[in-house]
């Protein structure tokens, strides 16, 4: 057994007051009397030997000293050994991530769960361990570093709250390692839905829900329709938990300033995404609603998200070449006249431009100094440069009947077909790795995109002119429309169609206005960003004072794919720590030693008043 606070035992000098009055009481004088009659008749009744009492003064005094003692050391705060199987520290971490909102029949979230299963193992743990507290979403926050305070721990996990961030739990695991490496026999005790990767010494009590029924959007953009005129597509992606137990069927409602607009019926199995293009024509500043219903959804943060359409700004695009193809010519003429791109045309001696635009599109041609500061688009290059080396074919090059799609999910692709497309391969590509094939005619890449060293490049190994089909399907001009939009995505034209995903920072320092979803409706909020950041903890769309708008969507394919509760581990999460800890017999000293003190006090005062013990 030690001693928590033994500071304190300098009070036991307290016990010398009562032993002074005890050793210095007043001694019995002889007084003379007119009769003995009344103090034989007390006699009578209480005769007592002297040994008795001589006892009974000093039960007296123990008692006394003994009451104080108790006092002295409970101040002291003792405890005893933990045992070989106590760990010395202990990690907490809860997550609060969104999906942790799910809630069951009662409304209770996984939040609720998680602190009521920590909060017990907190109790069962004994005085001296040391204690600490990981809330993570997105990023971990340390709410309680080492701290015996087992009453501010349970303040602070009382405290937590579920947000709307996708979360990340091997990051927060990382930093409960950091903290369990401080202290000798450290555990590291983790309340969620899911089951990451965990390690020795690291325990996971499960917070899911034993069945679940969910459907939500896991994907989300606006994008201007290529080829037609003041219209813009919105990408839906819905997708059902995997753990769902059957089909379910659930309705998205498209409103578009504040008028029902679509309706759109999908039929999801377990673990199943669907994909919806939804056409809107609509000014800049409309509001945009989406909100997805399905029966018995346990889980309403990813059911519905609001934006404000952006203004339709066309692109600056210009068109290098000395031999132009016409295929190429009337497919971005096409992209013109629907107001979506502004096109200036020059050859290859006005190089280097003297106006910077959103893309440069090199057709049959290269510059030797490669521009790294706006993404190109090379339309069968006759020489390399920079990242993209090439060499020709001989002759009129080689035709293909076919060519296979690699990544069909590109946005490269977007609406554009690959079947029934025949082209010509006018040169072989060589690219870096980041750059990926996305048409493979034969075993050499005809079409390839990606980024390098920061820079959105699109690379074609083909001649339109000389292709059998493609020049005539509509897949050409939807994919040069789609390049340039993917390559000119992160630029000023497009910048303000970005969304922003939950758990990001705003810069600023104007008060943001918010149109959020809290899980049930929209509602009208405000945020102030502190030192000049907001972090965007609400599902919406946002405005600040400086004019700029936005809308900050959950859309995560993890969050909405809950996990339901393993049932051979269900009794496990609700045990106390045994095996794992127990408490040692010493915890309880303090509220132990108090009770005593209660009993003396209570014994005490029964012999003072029923056997005039004094």
């Amino acid at each position: 057994m030690r001693l928590l606070d033994p500071a304190n035992l300098h009070l036991a000098w307290l016990a010398l007051i009562p032993l002074a009055l005890w050793l210095f009481r007043r001694q019995a004088r002889r007084v003379p009397v007119s009769t003995l009659l009344f103090f034989k008749s007390l006699a009578r009744e209480h005769q007592e030997s002297a040994w008795l009492r001589r006892v009974k003064k000093w039960l007296s005094l123990l008692l006394t000293l003994l009451v104080l003692l108790l006092a002295v050391l409970t101040l002291a705060r003792p405890v005893g050994g933990a045992r070989g199987d106590s760990p010395g520290a202990v990690v907490l971490v809860i997550d609060r991530s969104a999906s942790m909102a799910a809630q069951d029949d009662t409304g209770r979230t996984r939040v609720d769960e998680a602190r009521r299963l920590l909060a017990a193992r907190v109790r069962s743990l004994p005085d001296q361990a040391v204690l600490s507290l990981i809330a993570f979403d997105g990023r971990p926050q340390v709410l309680l570093s080492r701290s015996r305070n087992r009453r501010e721990c349970l303040r602070l996990l009382d405290e937590v709250r579920p947000l709307p961030v996708a979360g990340d739990p091997p990051a927060a695991l990382a930093a409960a390692r950091r903290l369990a490496d401080l202290e000798n026999g450290s555990r590291v005790w983790v309340a969620t839905d899911t089951r990451p990767p965990g390690g020795q010494g690291v325990e996971f009590l499960d917070c899911a829900l034993p069945e679940v029924t969910n459907a939500g959007i896991t994907g989300f953009q606006i994008r201007p329709s290529p080829l037609s005129g003041g219209q813009q597509e919105v990408f839906v992606k819905i997708s059902a938990a995997a753990a769902n137990r059957a089909r379910i069927t659930s309705t998205l409602e498209v409103t578009l300033a504040g008028r029902l607009a679509q309706i759109r019926e999908i039929e999801l199995d377990p673990g199943a995404s669907s994909t919806l293009i939804l056409p809107v024509e609509a000014v800049r500043g409309q509001q945009l609603d989406l909100r997805l219903r399905t029966p018995g959804d346990v889980f309403p943060w990813d059911d519905a998200l609001t934006t404000p359409l952006p203004k339709s700004t066309p692109l600056h695009v210009a068109w290098i070449t000395e031999q132009p193809d016409p295929f190429t010519g009337i497919a971005l003429a096409s992209l013109v006249e629907s107001r979506r791109i502004e096109m200036t045309r020059h050859e290859p001696a006005a190089w280097p431009l003297k106006e910077k635009p959103d893309v440069y599109v090199f057709e049959h041609w290269m510059p030797a100094d490669w521009p790294a500061d706006r993404p190109v688009i090379a339309l069968n290059p006759r020489r390399g440069s920079g990242p993209v080396q090439v060499r020709p074919l001989p002759g009129s090059g080689i035709p293909h009947d076919g060519v296979r799609g690699v990544l069909p999910d590109h946005p490269v692709l977007f609406r554009a077909a690959s079947s029934r497309i025949a082209l010509t391969q006018s040169v072989l590509l060589s690219l870096p790795p980041s750059i990926e094939p996305l048409w493979i005619a034969g075993t050499e890449p005809v079409l390839a995109a990606g980024e390098h060293a920061g820079q959105r490049i699109v690379v074609t190994a083909y001649e339109p002119a000389r292709s059998e089909q493609l020049a005539l399907l509509p897949a050409f001009p939807l994919l040069l429309g789609n390049a340039l939009y993917w390559c000119a995505e992160n630029s000023q034209p497009l910048s303000g169609w970005r969304t922003w995903r939950t758990g990001e920072l705003l810069p600023g320092d104007s008060l943001v206005q918010w149109r959020a979803w809290d899980g049930a409706r929209f509602l009208e909020t405000a945020d102030s960003p502190a030192n000049g950041l907001l972090p965007l903890h609400r599902i919406g769309a946002w405005e600040a004072a400086d004019g700029r708008t936005g809308a900050s969507v959950l859309a995560d394919e993890r969050e909405t794919n809950l996990a339901a509760r393993d049932p051979s581990a269900a009794d496990a999460s609700a045990r106390p720590a045994a095996p794992i800890i127990t408490a040692s017999a010493f915890s309880t000293w303090p509220q132990r030693l108090l009770w005593a003190i209660l009993a003396l006090l209570v014994l005490e005062s029964f012999l003072f008043h029923r056997k005039a013990v004094y």
